[in-house]
Formats: C-alpha cells, sequence, structure tokens
C-alpha cells in the first residue's frame, strides 16, 4: 500500500512549507529593522504550517467525492465509509475493502483482508474514564487505529454517553471488518 504520493506531497504540502520557512528566516533576519514586518511574517509563516493539513484533508475529501463515482464500474460497491487517521475507508461486506490517503488521494487502493489481523475495540479505559475510544487492527503487522471519539482534555467516564457511543461504533466497525474478512476468505 502507498501512504505518500511524493510529488502530490510537494505540489499541495512542500511548496506551502517551504515558503512559510522562508518567510520566518526573513522575518527573523529583519527583526531587528521593524518590529510589524517580521511580526506579519511569522505570523504568515505559522498560518500556513496551520492550514496546510487542513487543505490536504479538504483536498482529499474532493478527490474521493469524484473517485467515488467510478466505483460501480470497478466493481466496488461499499456499504460503510468512514474517516480515520488521515485516511477514507470503505468497506465492502461482500469481502474488499477500499482506502484513500490524504497524502495520496488519487487512487483508490484496496486492502488485502487476509492481512488485517487481531481486530479489537480499544477503549482506552484508564481508571474510571477514557481519552480515546478506537476500532483497531493490524494490516501488513502495523497498528491502524480508526478513532470514534478522542478528548483532547482530561477524559470522560466510562459510563458518559458520548463514550458508549464511541464504544458501539467502534464495535459496529470491527464487525464490519471482521465480517468482510470472513466473506473474502469464502
Amino acid at each position: 500500500m502507498k501512504k505518500y504520493d511524493i510529488s502530490y506531497m510537494a505540489k499541495w504540502a512542500g511548496i506551502p512549507a517551504v515558503v512559510a520557512i522562508v518567510i520566518i528566516v526573513v522575518a527573523t533576519l529583519s527583526a531587528g529593522k521593524g518590529q510589524l514586518i517580521p511580526g506579519i511574517a511569522v505570523f504568515v509563516g505559522i498560518a500556513l504550517f496551520v492550514t496546510i493539513p487542513m487543505v490536504l484533508e479538504s483536498k482529499m475529501k474532493k478527490i474521493a467525492a469524484e473517485l467515488e463515482k467510478d466505483f460501480p464500474s470497478q466493481g466496488f460497491n461499499y456499504q460503510y465509509k468512514f474517516s480515520a487517521n488521515n485516511a477514507i475507508y470503505y468497506i465492502d461486506q461482500g469481502g474488499k475493502m477500499g482506502v484513500i490517503y490524504s497524502y495520496n488521494p488519487n487512487e483508490l487502493q484496496f486492502v488485502d483482508l487476509n492481512q488485517v489481523t487481531n481486530i479489537h475495540v480499544n477503549d482506552g479505559k484508564f481508571g474510571m474514564g477514557t481519552s480515546r475510544v478506537c476500532c483497531e487492527f493490524l494490516l501488513e503487522g502495523k497498528k491502524v487505529r480508526i478513532v470514534t471519539l478522542k478528548v483532547n482534555r482530561g477524559t470522560l467516564s466510562m459510563k458518559d454517553k458520548r463514550v458508549l457511543e464511541a464504544i458501539s461504533k467502534a464495535d459496529q466497525l470491527c464487525h464490519m471488518i471482521s465480517s468482510a474478512k470472513i466473506n473474502a476468505n469464502s
């Protein structure tokens, strides 16, 4: 599986990153000459670093929507679609799973479900609460997490409605992947 397309990354992330670095370096070198221009330059440089991931995700979703139109002609009719970890996953209960990665969004790549192992729900329980719930599995020996709940600050009680819904959704995802894997082996 090819998660990264170097030419795509250079075009949509590399060039803006280089521009941001140049702006910050120029601002640093001209810091003694005036306070307004370096401040604006640093702000623009930091803004580019913050917006690049958002632009990449937005671009991936637009390209994925275009690619989805051709799925039936490829013999791929997905029943479930979900986004996680800079990728969009599609599950076909007939035994296929497709992925479009944000850093290589120009192609639908199919997952060999025979390479998927250790499918389970990770409720992230720590003490009496959690800050992350996900469906986890190993794909070609690498851990893949499909996060259904992430709390940035603190934790939520394991009895919280949002945690229970996230666990239910992660369990549903695990069941769907397991079912697709069984159908792939048939």
